[in-house]
Parts: structure tokens; sequence; C-alpha cells
């Protein structure tokens, strides 16, 4: 995995001499499109506990812009003629480092890269399109035995909940450790399937304090996991899914 400080220098080759105000200026107008489109894509608040927490959580914003391409949206070309979508990968990437979103940071990265010589294939865009939209055929979950408890159950809740990002899962643990009584709404079988699937693949999450994930493995406690560690098991899960 490439260094932050060789992303950002790759991302700022490709803004090159753009002006601070002018640079920042399309970041602001990109991101709040990306917001836009998302809001579009997720509908009305749904009524169960784990579909409002992931409707809360905006996805990557990278995916957003692959999403509003492969759709041939409009709105990108004002913001990016000719639709330089490089430039656009770049801007997002110095947008997630100032946010401090390292796992963003990476997933943006990719497509900087894909597009930067060729536009990438059909297939390519259809698979970001589609996970974006919980719609990807993912790999069976025992695809995933050779890893660790922790990494399994995090397979086991993306394939679940069709979301890799890390401020996601990050809500969804903080779910799966809220006592059911004290959910505001009505008992959701879905959350307590993935509960159940979680606890099989050998974790029991206890809590978030900080940027630390305490966790039990196998019924035995386990030494706090920070959340860098699962954004970096994420975003292996991910290469997993997209190929």
């Amino acid at each position: 995995m490439p260094s932050l400080s060789l992303i950002e220098s790759e991302a700022r080759s490709l803004v090159g001499r753009l002006p601070e105000t002018q640079r920042r200026t399309l970041e602001a107008a990109l991101i709040e499109l990306c917001e836009i489109h998302w809001q579009k894509l997720r509908g009305p608040e749904p009524a169960t506990a784990l579909a409002q927490a992931l409707w809360s959580v905006t996805p990557p914003l990278a995916d957003l812009v692959i999403d509003l391409y492969a759709a041939g949206d409009a709105r990108l070309d004002e913001i990016l003629p000719a639709h330089n979508l490089a430039k656009g990968f770049a801007l997002l990437v110095l947008a997630e480092i100032e946010r401090g979103n390292e796992a963003g940071v990476h997933i943006a990265h990719e497509p900087m890269m894909a597009f930067e010589t060729v536009t990438p294939r059909e297939s390519w865009l259809k698979r970001r399109a589609a996970l974006l939209r919980g719609t990807l055929q993912v790999p069976p979950l025992h695809h995933h035995d050779h890893h660790t408890a922790l990494w399994k159950a995090l397979a086991v809740m993306a394939s679940a909940i069709k979301r890799l990002d890390l401020p996601a899962v990050l809500q969804v643990i903080r779910l799966l450790t809220t006592p059911v009584e004290q959910l505001d709404v009505e008992r959701d079988e879905a959350l307590e399937k993935l509960r159940h699937d979680v606890s099989e693949a050998g974790i029991r999450f206890l809590g978030i304090d900080d940027d630390h994930i305490q966790l039990q493995q196998h019924g035995h406690e386990h030494k706090p996991v920070r959340a860098r560690q699962l954004a970096e098991m994420l975003l292996g899960i991910r290469q997993q899914w997209l190929g």
C-alpha cells in the first residue's frame, strides 16, 4: 500500500498549479454533488435500526463520483470539464487527507491512478457502481477462512450490510454494542442475525473507546484494535471483492 506522502505528491501533480482558493472551491462543489447524489440513492429514512445506521453514513466520495460518471451525469462535467476524472479524484485525495480520513485517501487513489492514462473498462465501472448500490456479487465467505477471526467477522458484516467503508462499519459496531432495550425502534431481525453471524465468526464487539474497538475473540478478551487496523482489513476485503 503506497504511503500517504507519495499519494499526496501524485495528487498535487495531477491538480497542477491550481490556485488554493480555486482548488477548495472545486473540492467543495464535488463533495456537495456527491452528498446530493447519495441523498437521492438512499431514499427516505428506513424504519429499522440497522438500515437507519447505514442510511445515515455517506459512502466513500470516490465511489459516488464513479457512479455519477458511469451514469453520465451532466453535473459532473460542469465541475470537471471534459470529464477530467483523474484530477477530480486527486481533489478528493487532498480533501480526504485534510479530513484525516486515511481509508478514504486510499479508496480515492485507486481510481485516480486508473483514470490518469485511459478510461477504465465498463466492467470496472459497473463493479464499483454495483458496490455502491449494494448489488455486487461478492465472493463466498469461505474465501476468508485463512484469515483471522476479526477479518472473517468483518467479511461477514460487509456481506450483510453491503458496505466496506470504515465509517459505516463503525456505526454498525456501535449498534451491535448497544443493548436492544436502548434502541429506539422495534425489534430488528436483520440486526439480530448479523449479531449472531458475527458471533459465529468468533467475535463479540464490546464497544468503541476513542479510536480503539473493544472486543472478545472466541470468548476471551482481545486487546483493543485500532480503527486504522479495521480500515486496512476492509481495504483488503474491498480488493478481493472488486478484483
